[in-house]
């Protein structure tokens, strides 16, 4: 096998792919490297005061995800980003442009920095649709904490039947006030609701939970996914609370 041709015909083609543009500061090089929106990957070269050299993507990146729908200011993608940029040592500045600077003799680590972290970054579209769950849930408990909500995570209890469930947030009950369980659903389709509603009518038949009331509260996100109407009826008959996170603002929990 000749291994090495083959390695010298890819390296000619992919410098064949990459083209430069001259601006009035610096230069615009497009890649052959194609983002989630099927744009090729541009990045910027130009020299500073100090004599470095500076390479940006200009804000494409964060701002191409900021029109896909993706909240660039979650705390969990926000935290997401933060370990890409330490892992390839890119800063990321104000105006959310990503940047990597250095000595000219660095110039090609530096543009492999910089574009790996451009395409790690962009890999977050991924979690538009909600693939990574535990970033709805996140964001969820990340309200509870701003609005000074105090909420008891992955709550443990038993229902009717004996069989163990695991709520994803409990706001303790008193005298005047019910145990509200919540839980938080990026996706909420029939069967999932069906199936939480199935989950509060055994809790709330436990003999050890018979004098104390009970409200069950499903969050689901509503913005991405709608909720079908059939879900409603069904959640309607076992009085599950089903709650829009589009109204979060109207969340009746302290």
């Amino acid at each position: 096998m000749n291994t090495n041709k083959w390695v010298d015909q890819y390296i000619n083609w992919l410098r064949a792919q990459y083209k430069v543009s001259s601006l009035a500061k610096g230069d615009e090089i497009s890649t052959p490297f194609t983002n989630s929106i099927g744009d090729n990957i541009r990045i910027y070269v130009q020299a500073s005061s100090s004599g470095k050299v500076v390479f940006s993507d200009d804000g494409n990146t964060l701002n191409d995800l900021d029109m896909m729908g993706i909240d660039i200011s979650n705390k969990t993608r926000q935290m997401m980003i933060s370990n890409i940029l330490d892992q390839y040592s890119v800063k990321l500045d104000r105006n959310n442009i990503l940047t990597v600077s250095g000595d000219v003799k660095n110039i090609p680590v530096m543009k492999q920095r910089l574009l790996q972290t451009i395409l790690r970054v962009d890999d977050l579209i991924q979690t538009r649709k909600g693939v990574v769950s535990n970033l709805f849930k996140q964001e969820v408990s990340d309200y509870f904490y701003e609005n000074d909500i105090g909420v008891l995570p992955k709550y443990q209890i038993s229902g009717n039947t004996g069989n163990p469930y695991t709520v994803d947030f409990a706001i303790p009950g008193s005298k005047t006030k019910s145990l509200r369980l919540i839980q938080a659903i990026n996706r909420p389709t029939f069967e999932r609701i069906a199936a939480e509603s199935i989950t509060f009518d055994d809790i709330k038949k436990s003999p050890a939970l018979e004098k104390i009331t009970i409200r069950y509260l499903i969050i689901y996100n509503d913005i991405e996914n709608p909720l079908p109407a059939k879900a409603r009826k069904l959640a309607r008959q076992y009085d599950t609370e089903l709650k829009p996170w589009s109204k979060k603002q109207s969340f009746e929990l302290t």
